[in-house]
């Protein structure tokens, strides 16, 4: 991955620069040093202050691939703005390198103190994600089926990694991913159209990447504005995944399930059929999953209290044969595991 923009951190006016340094700790690598190892455990976000580094990624089988030669001003390790788990990739030193590190906790900090210079960040790392996926797709298209199972694992890593944010979401995305499978299976979805889904089910609620845990982990209702912050997170995460080709046909599913049919919903206001059919989908899983969990300001529904909303929903928030298609499913014993606690996507 080469560019010929400047990169991200010279970009910045010298005294964003310096809020930015002024949360972070510095240190020096030697040529051929390793910055970063990858599977290793690691809670930074790295910014090469001088110096030029080489971030590989190693495969199962053997094949090591060269993501990207990176030079003063740019960044790598944005994982660790999302958890502390093992490093997808490993980074080492090419000349002698001296490195900005900012930890989640301090990014966090500078979100609180600095919501601008962080965001622009974030918006630059919505960027990075796009140009390395890309780079990875390709790959995996190269690898076929095995490759596009390691890509389904990378993105549920990612899915695991919000989710870790916040202990009331724990296996939300996977039941909302199984449960819209099914309801896909029941409408005759194509398969190549059942992957779409699946990755746009997995992907709904990346946006929240872009809400603090202050809003996204409050035990009690929302203030006005904090609702505002998290009815932007469709959007939002449809601009971290816009322009990459692969996920395109994915995106429906993450700007537009938060849409009613009678077009009272968010971001667009669609009504009826105008909504896609991701979308409407996502919306009866999504919804019939958050019915039937607890959250720190109410306890989750019976099954026959969630089954009514659905009902009376229909033709006004949900779509009609999409919610027809989910009581099939149900009645048929389909989501047998999602209500025992097992979901199988």
């Amino acid at each position: 991955m080469t560019s010929n923009h400047l990169p991200y951190f010279h970009t910045l006016p010298e005294k964003d620069y310096q809020k930015v340094v002024q949360h972070s700790r510095k240190r020096t690598y030697l040529p051929g040093d390793m910055i970063v190892r990858e599977r290793t455990l690691t809670d930074t976000f790295c910014i090469i202050e001088t110096g030029k580094v080489e971030i590989t990624k190693k495969f199962s089988d053997g094949e090591e691939m060269t993501l990207a030669l990176m030079e003063a001003g740019d960044f790598f390790g944005e994982m660790a703005l999302l958890d502390q788990g093992p490093r997808s990739a490993s980074v080492r030193a090419l000349t002698e390198t001296t490195i900005l590190e900012l930890s989640r906790e301090s990014f966090e900090q500078l979100l609180l103190e600095e919501p601008t210079i962080a965001y622009g960040i974030m918006r630059e790392l919505g960027k990075r994600l796009r140009e390395t996926g890309a780079l990875l797709i390709a790959h995996l298209e190269r690898k076929n089926k095995e490759l596009q199972e390691a890509y389904l694992g990378t993105v549920q890593a990612l899915v695991n990694a919000l989710e870790a944010r916040d202990p009331y979401m724990k296996g939300h995305t996977e039941r909302v991913t199984f449960l819209a499978k099914r309801i896909a299976q029941r409408l005759q979805i194509e398969k190549e159209d059942l992957f779409a889904l699946e990755i746009g089910a997995l992907l709904h609620d990346l946006g929240k990447i872009g809400i603090p845990d202050l809003v996204l982990q409050k035990p009690g209702p929302l203030e006005p504005e904090e609702r505002y912050r998290i009815m932007e997170h469709p959007q939002l995460g449809e601009a971290i995944l816009r322009n990459i080709r692969y996920l395109e046909r994915s995106i429906p599913s993450i700007l537009y399930h938060h849409e009613r049919m009678d077009g009272k919903g968010y971001p667009g206001g669609l009504s009826g059929k105008s909504i896609p059919l991701f979308g409407r989908i996502i919306a009866v899983a999504d919804s019939f999953d958050a019915m039937m969990s607890d959250r720190p300001y109410r306890h989750r529904m019976s099954l026959p209290q969630a089954v009514e909303q659905l009902r009376q929903g229909m033709d006004q928030q949900f779509d009609r044969q999409v919610v027809e298609a989910f009581l099939q499913a149900l009645e048929e014993g389909e989501f047998d595991r999602i209500l025992q606690g097992n979901p199988q996507t």
